[in-house]
């Protein structure tokens, strides 16, 4: 039997090293050829579809490493675009626009790269079957605006129709089953569990939401009219959309109509002989390497958890403290480390994982003597923002979601639901607390004061570091209290330094360490690629369960069902959908 047992592992570790040794020999010959036909002419339009998913971060599978067709992370995006400014070879950029994964905060960093490369002269196009499924087309649009020409295929729409928010409300269905909802934050505006507790929109929270609308709206208003000789009135237009084609030709919103064959023989007319994708572009752009000065640059992407960094289910990123802190150790070991930047995307999640990344890159900070820049992603806040806080400058862009400076905990309740299916419980207890988080009955008068303590103490101690890290003159209850801020306020409240993106985070990095505008160095990432190796090892040992695009396909829109789950974290930002 044993014999046997083992002619069989025998067997399957032969089979499964000749798959490692047939992939491998796969993947080189087809990296050879591809490396081979790789060539961009003269007269080049680079092309790409802003459809296609943009990730934060570099990610790839085994079967995109093999196939080469890694998606393009927003980094590499950029920096394609810039160099493509001063590539003779290039003549400009077609995109593609219908819909986006892009938040409003990476589409601004983008926009500043499609203006450099029309000030050097280049085409900027874009052509799009319409904005937006009828309505939330305002990213689409805000992007295209920056583009010198717009396009549209006849009998389309702009779904320019403004912002909107929408805020889940469950208590009423939470009390006809029996489940009480026992939640207290630190402040009024720090309103993640309403959710649950309420059946409505407390004041104040519409408040918050009602400014966070106005300052995204106006954002985004002056960018469109400062892009776009419009021929009504902005608030006229939105108003009126969705808009056809036809009638957003009428009002200077696009340039003309046509299909895309008509665009591409207007293109050769011009001169354009040849397109290439932008994703075959990027792969002339090399980081420098050699004994060069390094700037590390590490990215939080995703809600901030405890442990290591994973992939829920649901396919939302949760940014491991524990991986965190392995990437600050890998960092400081850097040869030549100069400077740090800090690339937070995150809506935040644990006080306790924050706290841990902010106390691990100061002390990063303090120990090797190098500047750490902060750039904030789409979103910025509650953990996200304590993070932040680590940063000797803080770079925001106008249409971040940061903030949210408070707490909030608590407990779900199942006592009454227990008595409507007729289950009892008993316990036996030695501790006077014992069963504080116990779901089985409230918190009596005494637990009560030690939870909501416990809120206090996480409370004063996120608005004592803000203070010290910010030097804010302003009082704190007017900026604290769980406020959500965009970036632009953020600026203007003291809670960041300047408005730009990575870009001008990178530039800081390299002016506070000393670097001259001249001198080369190179980028050290983290997280850092896992190797085919590992690659080879999750294929074989896992199934990659796609729950989101499951659903979807199946007509279930699971966003609202993912910002109940942040409800598990006690220092995220409060569950709320901007629809743009």
């Amino acid at each position: 039997m044993f014999e046997k047992i083992r002619k069989t592992l025998k067997s399957l570790c032969t089979v499964l090293g000749a798959i490692v040794l047939i992939i491998g020999i796969f993947s080189c010959i087809l990296n050879y050829y591809r490396a081979k036909s790789v060539y961009i002419p003269e007269h080049t339009m680079l092309v790409i579809n802003f459809d296609n998913s943009i990730t934060e971060t570099a990610e790839s599978s085994l079967l995109s490493e093999i196939m080469q067709t890694n998606s393009l992370d927003f980094v590499k995006l950029l920096q394609s675009v810039e160099f493509a400014a001063y590539d003779k070879n290039i003549d400009g950029l077609v995109a593609r626009i219908n819909t986006t994964n892009l938040d409003m905060a990476q589409i601004q960093e983008i926009a500043v790269a499609i203006e450099k490369l029309r000030k050097s002269g280049k085409k900027t196009i874009v052509y799009s079957r319409g904005f937006g499924p009828l309505g939330q087309g305002n990213r689409e649009y805000y992007l295209a605006s920056f583009f010198e020409k717009i396009y549209m295929q006849p009998h389309t729409n702009i779904g320019l129709t403004g912002i909107g928010i929408e805020v889940p409300f469950a208590r009423p269905v939470l009390d006809k089953i029996g489940v009480y909802p026992e939640f207290y934050a630190r402040y009024e505006y720090k309103n993640a569990m309403v959710s649950l507790t309420d059946k409505e929109m407390p004041a104040p929270y519409r408040e918050n939401m009602q400014t966070l609308v106005k300052s995204l709206m106006t954002t985004m208003q002056n960018g469109i009219e400062q892009n776009r000789p419009l021929t009504e009135n902005f608030s006229d237009i939105i108003n009126q959309a969705p808009l056809t084609a036809e009638q957003g030709k009428k009002l200077n919103l696009i340039d003309d109509i046509m299909y895309i064959s008509e665009l591409e023989d207007k293109l050769k007319k011009e001169g354009i002989e040849n397109f290439a994708d932008i994703n075959d572009y990027a792969e002339f752009i090399h980081p420098n390497s050699g004994d060069l000065p390094q700037i590390a640059v590490l990215n939080i992407n995703g809600i901030i958890n405890d442990g290591e960094n994973a992939t829920d289910i649901d396919g939302e990123f949760l940014v491991g403290s524990d991986s965190i802190l392995a990437d600050i150790a890998a960092i400081e070991e850097l040869d030549n480390l100069k400077a740090v930047v800090v690339r937070v995307n995150s809506p935040g999640g644990s006080y306790t994982a924050s706290d841990e990344i902010y106390f691990a890159l100061k002390k990063l900070k303090n120990d090797k003597k190098i500047p750490i820049i902060i750039s904030q992603g789409g979103y910025a806040a509650s953990g996200g923002y304590f993070v932040s806080l680590a940063g000797d400058v803080i770079i925001t862009e106008p249409m971040t979601i940061t903030g949210s400076i408070g707490v909030f905990g608590g407990k779900i309740v199942l006592q009454n639901l227990w008595q409507k299916l007729g289950i009892t419980w008993q316990n036996i207890k030695v501790g006077k607390n014992a069963g504080i988080m116990s779901s089985n009955q409230p918190f009596n008068a005494d637990e009560k004061r030690i939870f909501n303590a416990s809120l206090d103490d996480v409370y004063n101690d996120f608005t004592k570091k803000t203070l010290e890290n910010r030097q804010l003159t302003k009082n704190i209850d007017d900026i604290a209290r769980g406020r959500v801020w965009t970036g632009a306020q953020a600026v203007e409240l003291g809670l960041a330094d300047e408005l730009g993106g990575y870009g001008k985070a990178l530039t800081y990095a390299r002016q506070r360490s000393g670097l001259k505008p001249e001198d080369s160095f190179k980028i050290a990432t983290f997280p850092q690629q896992k190797s085919f190796k590992e690659k080879l090892y999750e294929a074989i040992f896992s199934a990659e369960i796609s729950v989101p695009k499951f659903m979807t396909y199946n007509g279930v829109d699971i966003r609202y069902l993912k910002l109940f789950k942040r409800l598990q974290y006690d220092t995220v930002l409060l569950p709320f959908n901007i629809n743009m």
